[in-house]
């Protein structure tokens, strides 16, 4: 039976909730839900002392319990003793228990969003569930703590200040004490590269696993690092520099593939609000460069195939934002370019030589081409003779209709190749249309043609009617119009 709204029942209600084994999950559970019920009585005065009290007392309890545990954690591969590995129910029960401790905190929320000694556990709580690929989050609780999180940011809109030592106490209090001891070598305690590092142990080795408490015991701290990323500007970057590079350049670095990928995506949130100048000025943009640059060829057979995909996306995207960020101006175009360019000959030309005949390897490295194409601009003429026969190829392939995708991110490339490096496309004429047709025709002699071909064949027209237009002299229409007399399937494409 639930309590009356009175004082001592709300007290007597929320000891008796709290006071059980947290070991019993189904309990747990219980507790939490019957609290959020209980609290939705809109009878209830929070501004009693009493139920004050009461209130605070049963959110730190339900915090210390939806507190994303080692249980979801990586096992320590040199510890002691082994991890008990959680079953899946256990990782069940225990997601629906945050689950329900987001929906009991968001009954809370009117006492604690408005008392400032309560703001910064509550707000590292709610950020450890912010996203929703951690395996501790549910939808739910995904999308409640965000709606809390964003409600309370709109609550301090116009107080810089409060903002400011919410990320500052985020910061010292909770996440530099866990990256504290496997600080990287190269950084100085200023947060910029050292001229001379110190040894010491390497953010990216697992040899000691009690160095490593944000990644084996509290691993949630790397979502809460997140959402403080995200809440930064220009300034607050600058000002919290030194407690910010330790903690990214370290899950960057580490050994893992998961925290690259999530140390790739955390460098991305900085560099677009990170000023340019700051990144060069303390030597970390080419700090992060290096660091990135090894992972391009994280390539089958060496690297699992669902491991290197995303680790190869998430790096040639680090990587183009931190040059885009590292040299913004003009007068850098030249080193952008330069950098832009070993990108592409270390990344791109040399991963498909050792991976390309991996469709899956091939279609990032088409993407990804594009990208590169159009951050280089005209720039990327001098890669035409590497990148086009490449293209070529994969069009005129025997079975190149077996996997639609990897054709639809080549003809992508092709077509940011025509959109930038149209002043040259007329040197390489022959190789884009040959290529083009080709694949047109098999798709036209296709008896039952496969789903996604239509799209293919959208882009094939445009392309080549791109590359009409650009052509526009009586030689050109000649040749093209004996192609298109000579085969009747091509009749469709340059038909206008």
């Amino acid at each position: 039976m639930m309590p009356g709204s009175g004082s001592q029942d709300f007290l007597a209600f929320v000891d008796r909730l709290i006071r059980f084994s947290e070991d019993d999950f189904a309990q747990v559970h219980e507790h939490l839900l019957a609290g959020e019920k209980y609290l939705c009585n809109p009878d209830i005065d929070v501004t009693n002392p009493v139920n004050h009290a009461a209130a605070v007392q049963l959110r730190d309890w339900t915090i210390n319990v939806i507190q994303p545990t080692d249980a979801f954690a990586l096992e320590a591969p040199f510890a002691a003793e082994s991890k008990p590995i959680a079953s899946q129910d256990e990782i069940t029960w225990r997601v629906l228990i945050k689950t329900a401790g987001v929906f009991l905190l968001s009954q809370l929320r009117r006492l604690q969003l408005s008392d400032p000694e309560h703001t910064g556990p509550l707000i590292a709580c709610l950020a450890s569930f912010t996203n929703a690929e951690d395996p501790w989050t549910s939808d739910d609780a995904h999308g409640l703590s965000r709606l809390m999180l964003s409600e309370y940011l709109e609550s301090i809109e116009g107080k810089p200040k409060a903002l400011e030592d919410l990320i500052t106490n985020l910061l010292r209090e909770r996440v530099k004490p866990l990256f504290v001891k496997s600080r990287n070598p190269i950084l100085t305690e200023a947060g910029r590269k050292a001229s001379s590092p110190t040894i010491g142990n390497s953010s990216s080795t697992d040899f000691e696993s009690a160095d490593k408490p944000w990644k084996f015991e509290t691993p949630h701290i790397v979502a809460v690092f997140e959402w403080i990323l995200q809440q930064l500007d220009a300034s607050l970057v600058q000002a919290h520099w030194p407690l910010v590079i330790p903690p990214l350049l370290t899950t960057l670095d580490d050994v893992s593939i998961k925290y690259k990928i999530r140390g790739c995506k955390l460098l991305q949130i900085l560099v677009r609000v990170a000023p340019a100048n700051l990144l060069e000025r303390s030597g970390l943009g080419e700090v992060f460069h290096n660091t990135l640059t090894p992972y391009l060829l994280y390539l089958p057979s060496l690297t699992p195939e669902e491991e290197s995909i995303p680790l190869l996306d998430s790096t040639y995207d680090a990587l183009i934002s931190l040059t885009r960020a590292r040299y913004p101006n003009p007068d850098t175009g030249t080193q952008k370019i330069k950098t832009l360019d070993a990108i592409f000959r270390y990344g791109i030309l040399k991963g498909y030589a050792h991976a390309g005949e991996n469709v899956r390897i091939a279609e990032l490295f088409m993407q990804k081409s594009a990208d590169l194409v159009g951050a280089m601009k005209i720039y990327c003429v001098k890669h035409l003779k590497d990148l086009l026969p490449i293209i070529s190829g994969i069009l005129t392939a025997p079975f190149a209709l077996a996997y639609p995708p990897l054709l639809v991110a080549s003809l992508q490339t092709l077509r940011a190749v025509v959109v930038n490096a149209w002043p040259r496309v007329g040197f390489h004429t022959g190789e884009i249309l040959e290529g083009l047709l080709m694949c047109w025709c098999r798709i036209a002699d296709e008896e039952e043609p496969a789903t996604g071909l239509e799209e293919i064949q959208a882009s094939i027209k445009e392309i080549v009617r791109a590359v009409v237009q650009l052509l526009k002299d009586d030689e050109a229409e000649k040749e093209l119009k004996m192609l298109n007399d000579c085969d009747a399937r091509l009749e469709a494409i340059f038909t206008i």
